[in-house]
């Protein structure tokens, strides 16, 4: 039997060699901080490949970087190119006052706009003795603040900044690591903002659907009975059947009524978001409005925060459509007043100053209750509060409410 063969380069080698030859061949162990990076990053790609709300998104990311860079604050805002404004969408580790007067803030201002403004890192960090320039965040208690702005496609999408308690020294290969970080976030954004446009495609195709199956059943058959009524009234005209002359003016009033109402029904269905002013949206419901009864508006916008998504906005535009209805069909109205106050919450004000009605003896079966529980169906899906305050002779106030937790970024 041979003898098996011995490994010539091992028995070359001393053995103190044959351990540094054996190194030099092996990969290095990874650092605590290197192990804490591929971890961070494992987490954020998670997180990111999957499917979640812009808010949800942003937070989630937030957290994992603040973890790994150790920073005590930070937020994360988006870019409203329409008003050149940037709103904070979340936040950790700052307190309300500064949330507070930063929501939103002009593109360009301060250290988190000029990242967004000029799409590069910002890093500052703050002396005790410069009282050159004052940031909020310096008088928040921080020592150091590093803004990254978030591109997609070479556009500013918006950017992520990171409050720390004591100085840091972030060098070439950290920023460049963030810099990756918020290009894979601002993908991800730009990923949902397509998933919501996408589904809110589908929801307008079916609603196309459904209004084209309307304009072919419901509202030729009032066209018809329209023709009818035409018809008996010529014979009324021509001394047939006087009895029915009386009745004549009601039947062409109800259909009539009834032929509008289908007419605005099928507005509402084919009703799709062109981007998000929806000022611009509001002005164009209440012109057509005025130009439909002759009953004068005024639309009162105020507030710059952030645009609602585009779903939220089109329910919100579908509860004032409503109202509107409401007010043409039974308030007996000559002025109306549309008010939006757009902060950090979401406001909304329908007011007329028609006859109004007693609201604890509103019958279940009357349109005015049918088209109130419409508009408490679409408050309902906002995550919004619907409430109607009237009062006989003095108009009809509609209120809706969606406060900051249940907005949805755009």
């Amino acid at each position: 039997m041979q003898a098996p063969r011995s490994n010539p380069s091992r028995k070359q080698l001393p053995a103190s060699r044959w351990r540094q030859r054996r190194q030099a061949q092996t990969p290095a162990r990874l650092s605590a901080a290197q192990q804490r990076q591929l971890a961070t990053l494992h987490d954020i790609s998670t997180l990111l490949a999957g499917q979640h709300a812009i808010d949800a998104l942003c937070r989630g990311f937030l957290r994992h970087v603040m973890q790994f860079a150790q920073a005590e604050g930070g937020t994360v805002r988006i870019l409203d190119t329409q008003q050149d404004t940037v709103h904070m969408i979340v936040h950790e580790g700052i307190s309300e006052a500064m949330v507070e007067e930063e929501h939103c803030m002009p593109n360009n201002d301060c250290l988190c706009g000029a990242a967004v403004a000029q799409g590069v890192i910002q890093i500052r960090e703050f002396r005790p003795g410069d009282t050159e320039q004052r940031f909020r965040c310096q008088d928040e208690g921080f020592s150091a603040i590093t803004v990254i702005p978030i591109i997609v496609r070479e556009q500013v999408v918006g950017s992520f900044s990171l409050h720390f308690a004591r100085p840091q020294k972030v060098g070439a290969q950290q920023h460049g690591w963030l810099e990756t970080l918020a290009q894979s976030l601002g993908i991800a954004i730009e990923n949902q903002r397509l998933i919501a446009r996408e589904k809110e495609f589908a929801v307008a195709r079916e609603r196309s659907l459904l209004a084209e199956g309307l304009h072919d059943s419901i509202a030729q058959s009032l066209n018809f009975i329209s023709l009818q009524v035409q018809m008996l009234d010529d014979s009324v005209r021509r001394g047939e059947l006087g009895e029915a002359a009386e009745v004549l003016p009601l039947m062409r009033m109800g259909v009539e009524q009834s032929y509008q109402d289908v007419r605005e029904l099928l507005v509402n269905f084919r009703t799709r978001w062109q981007g998000s002013d929806l000022q611009e949206k509001l002005a164009e419901v209440l012109a057509r409005f005025e130009q439909q009864t002759g009953i004068t508006g005024a639309l009162d916008v105020r507030g710059h925060g952030a645009p609602l998504a585009p779903e939220q906005q089109l329910q919100v535009l579908f509860i004032v459509q409503e109202a509107l209805s409401n007010i043409r069909k039974h308030a007996q109205a000559s002025h109306i007043l549309l008010r939006v106050d757009n902060g950090r919450d979401f406001a909304l004000r329908v007011c007329d100053d028609g006859d109004g009605f007693e609201a604890q003896s509103r019958d279940s079966q009357t349109e005015v209750q049918i088209g109130l529980r419409i508009m408490q169906e679409r408050a309902q899906r906002l995550g919004a509060q619907l409430t109607v305050d009237s009062t006989p002779g003095e108009g009809t106030t509609v209120s809706l409410a969606l406060p900051e937790a249940r907005r949805q970024a755009a």
